[in-house]
């Protein structure tokens, strides 16, 4: 049985990167794709309590996250963009 996924869900501030990021993401490569600031375990912590992405994978003994939901689930935590101005 096949099953699909839900759509993609919208993105905002972190929408310039699905461009620029792999397809999936590993769960035990998050900390380098999001420099440090989650930590694979959160993200499993978050996933044990539903609040993680809303999709996830199984490649073997690794899960692994579709970008759009893997962006969407750090929208979630709350991204705030700081442009500091010149002066």
């Amino acid at each position: 049985m096949e099953q699909k996924f839900p759509p993609a869900p919208p993105l905002t501030d972190l929408a310039p990167y699905l461009e620029l990021l792999p397809p999936i993401i590993a769960r035990k490569r998050v900390a380098y794709f999001t420099g440090g600031a989650i930590s694979s375990k959160k993200l499993a912590n978050d996933d044990s309590r539903s609040k993680g992405p809303l999709v996830r994978q199984m490649i073997g003994d690794s899960v692994v996250y579709p970008t759009p939901f893997f962006l969407a689930y750090l929208e979630s935590l709350g991204v705030r963009t700081i442009v500091v101005p010149r002066l």
